[in-house]
């Protein structure tokens, strides 16, 4: 399994660490890509594939095809604000994220990651 983290600096282990928790239980493995990016690149990616006109924190596009599972893009400026409002830390925020967007490239809804505890 291969995780490659692009932007997170100093919180890139951990970040990976938890993503190759949550690839270890789903009995998963492949090539997965993490990239923190700004609300401009995030709208833009939302509003092409989303329709939504709108920076968001996490978006996830499943691949699994050829050992590749998915790419997943975060909004750093984003989870800054989310770390703020929900009194974490930045990296905190960030692991909730990335495992977020794993679960959503292994093909959970929200409401099955709300059913199995796991949003």
């Amino acid at each position: 399994m291969r995780i490659k983290i692009n932007g997170a600096g100093k919180d890139a282990s951990a970040i990976k660490k938890s993503v190759i928790d949550i690839l270890k239980k789903q009995k998963m493995t492949g090539f997965l890509s993490i990239t923190l990016i700004d609300d401009r690149k995030m709208r833009s990616l939302n509003k092409k594939y989303r329709g939504k006109d709108k920076t968001t924190d996490v978006l996830s596009f499943e691949i699994n095809e050829e050992g590749i599972l998915g790419d997943i893009y975060i909004s750093l400026p984003q989870a800054k604000r989310q770390a703020k409002l929900y009194n974490v830390s930045i990296k905190d925020e960030l692991i909730r994220l990335a495992a977020h967007g794993t679960l959503h490239v292994l093909g959970y809804t929200h409401k099955e990651m709300e059913e199995c505890g796991l949003s």
